[in-house]
């Protein structure tokens, strides 16, 4: 699913349930901090950086895998729906984003 199949997707699914009254900005805006603290969770007593990218790469462990995947769902979901509210088309902010990107932090020595 494409970006803004995603965000129409988000839209078009809270109209039909007439959930905008309960997303206003402060609402996802906190929605969205409960989704990071929850995925620090997973990590906030581990120290080792390899043992961290284990924990959130490892496909064996389904518990802990499905919560990182339900992360970046729901955290997408937020954020698509903050943007709604706003107003703001997510390619556009994507499209944004790299240009100034690369133009901020260019590639040093042709590397």
């Amino acid at each position: 699913m494409e970006i803004e199949e995603f965000q129409k997707f988000v839209t078009e699914f809270k109209t039909a349930r007439g959930w905008h009254k309960h997303h206003e900005p402060k609402d996802l805006l906190l929605g969205l901090v409960e989704e990071i603290g929850e995925f620090r969770n997973l990590i906030k007593w581990e120290q080792d950086a390899a043992v961290i990218k284990r924990i959130v790469t490892d496909k064996t462990d389904k518990k802990t895998r499905d919560e990182v995947v339900n992360f970046f769902g729901d955290a997408l979901w937020l954020v698509s729906s903050l943007a709604e509210y706003c107003e703001v088309d997510l390619r556009e902010a994507m499209d944004l984003l790299k240009t100034e990107f690369e133009v901020r932090f260019p590639v040093e020595g042709g590397k």
